[in-house]
């Protein structure tokens, strides 16, 4: 508690002293992550807290496009404002249904960054599979076979068990993941039935052309949101290019942008940069918290964001950026 009062006094008094640099905020899902099925953490905010983001970006920052932040890339331009990106992952059905509407009603630009084999063939994302077996497991810890030691479930809330879980098995890179679940799925004694699976998460590429035509970014998240670094470079080049073609092939529109699926530091490359940069993207997002304050080849390629999450105040959303300063 008084830990929390000491940033809360830090956060306000230093504030108004906010440096000039692009803010970038990403989100992944909208809405009520205690009424869903698979992982929670993967919930910004409810459509009411977005609502209320949005006004405040509006009014603290200089809102632009990823067009807009190319263009400022590629001049070298000195960053002499506090501009605001907002960027999405995924590609959550959602986005479609509860973002959208808000940033249309408030004319704010925003991106959304698609794994494309959601889109394709709907089907529940590995992390949510994996959620959804934390839920229903029959067992008190988990300890697949390459891990050194188990994993205690049997307390604490559904978002800390989900966190740890994810982790641990982000964190092994010798096995697929379709291997890591099926283990995950013996070792619970569960197995999710079809009319789960059926239930359609993502948004479908009717949704995404509309979103695109109505000024929103659309860019790739991959074909299948498999950690790049896990793959060999061959790999890594059929999921960074096949998904820019995919998507331009729908939106009849050039994607100038990506965003490296689950995009910490140990889940992209140098060469992943490289194969970005080869297949004509003109900037990529990683998922690193912090502040683009200059431009530089250095940076292009794994530009920084901040995440949103916990359903998070405006004030509590101050206290991300000064954080993160």
């Amino acid at each position: 508690m008084i830990k929390k009062t000491i940033h809360n006094i830090y956060s306000k008094v230093t504030w108004p002293f906010l440096a000039n640099g692009v803010y970038c905020f990403n989100y992944h899902r909208i809405g009520d992550k205690d009424t869903s099925l698979f992982d929670p953490n993967v919930f910004s905010c409810t459509a009411e807290q977005f609502e209320k983001h949005i006004i405040f970006y509006n009014q603290t920052f200089t809102v632009i496009s990823i067009e807009q932040l190319i263009e400022k890339i590629e001049s070298n331009q000195v960053i002499d404002k506090k501009y605001a990106v907002i960027t999405f992952d995924d590609g959550y059905v959602d986005n479609y249904t509860a973002a959208f509407p808000i940033l249309k009603k408030y004319h704010t630009p925003a991106a959304f960054y698609i794994a494309t084999d959601y889109l394709d063939e709907p089907h529940i994302p590995w992390w949510d599979e994996i959620a959804w077996l934390i839920r229903n497991s029959q067992v008190n810890s988990i300890q697949l076979t390459s891990w050194q030691e188990p994993v205690d479930i049997s307390s604490g809330t559904i978002i800390d068990k989900v966190r740890t879980v994810l982790r641990v098995i982000k964190q092994e890179n010798d096995r697929t993941m379709e291997d890591k679940i099926a283990e995950l799925a013996k070792i619970c004694q569960c197995n999710m039935p079809l009319e789960v699976r059926s239930i359609p998460l993502f948004m479908n590429w009717q949704q995404a052309k509309e979103m695109s035509d109505n000024g929103m970014h659309i860019g790739s998240h991959t074909l299948s949101h498999s950690i790049l670094s896990h793959l060999s470079p061959d790999a890594q080049r059929e999921e960074i290019s096949l998904s820019k073609t995919k998507i331009e092939s729908f939106l009849d529109k050039e994607v100038s942008s990506i965003a490296y699926p689950v995009g910490g530091k140990s889940a992209f490359t140098q060469v992943t940069q490289q194969l970005a940069c080869e297949a004509g993207y003109k900037l990529a997002f990683s998922f690193i918290p912090g502040v683009i304050y200059s431009f530089n080849e250095s940076n292009r390629y794994q530009l920084m964001r901040l995440p949103v999450d916990g359903d998070c105040t405006v004030n509590q959303l101050k206290n991300i950026i000064v954080r993160n300063k």
